[in-house]
């Protein structure tokens, strides 16, 4: 008997047309990162915004990796830089007519943060109740992909070093979210092609290994 219920190969054949979504997922995109500004600045509906975020991350990692700047010493210098510009600004607005620089009450908006820490807890409460889902055997086949991933993931972070793996992990929450929303029948067509492949794959070791390895009955305690 097999250790997992599964769908039988004529259940395939009836669901073979049916598509299937990336992760099994009933809303948008864009819902599913939150819906807020920060949805749209990864699926670049704020093209300036997001343009800016890529060029800035690329010019740290370049300067962090590339040019080996020490982190405190690429703060402190920035930091000087900033103050001399806008020292020599403002000095010479007074003698050249220029307009002097507005420094705004609020540099960065409060808002904006609270709706980026909401966004990573509800994104962070999802993985982990779907892993704890995975876990339980409730989707074998998922269950496996997602072990292998980690496996491959474990592997590239002992060839990549930790700000590599960032800047990888930021260039990619970038560009694969809209590039998946672009060709998101495509993507979804494979997906439910292999999802399929898998199942059937599963259920030959299911049947043919996992359901003849020998397992003892429970006994019951006996409670005095």
């Amino acid at each position: 008997m097999p250790i997992f219920g599964g769908s039988s190969d004529s259940e395939d054949e009836r669901t073979m047309h049916q598509q299937t979504k990336l992760f099994y997922r009933q809303r948008s995109i864009h819902s599913i990162f939150g819906g807020g500004k920060v949805a749209d600045i990864l699926l670049w509906r704020e093209p300036k915004i997001a343009a800016t975020l890529v060029i800035g991350v690329s010019l740290l990692w370049f300067l962090m990796e590339v040019v080996e700047y020490n982190f405190i010493t690429l703060v402190c210098h920035a930091s000087m830089t900033s103050m001399l510009l806008f020292f020599i600004w403002s000095t010479a607005s007074d003698f050249l007519n220029w307009e002097r620089p507005i420094i705004p009450e609020v540099v960065l908006d409060e808002s904006s943060f609270k709706e980026l820490a909401t966004s990573f807890h509800d994104r962070f409460n999802q993985i982990l109740s779907k892993l704890l889902d995975l876990a339980c055997g409730r989707d074998p086949p998922l269950f496996f992909l997602t072990t292998i991933s980690l496996y491959i993931l474990s592997i590239i972070g002992t060839c990549i070093n930790f700000m590599n793996l960032l800047f990888i992990g930021f260039v990619s929450m970038q560009t694969l979210p809209v590039m998946y929303e672009m060709y998101e029948d495509d993507v979804d067509r494979v997906v439910s092609k292999f999802m399929r492949k898998m199942r059937k794959l599963y259920r030959k070791v299911d049947s043919n290994v996992l359901s003849k390895i020998p397992r003892g009955t429970v006994r019951s305690k006996k409670h005095t």
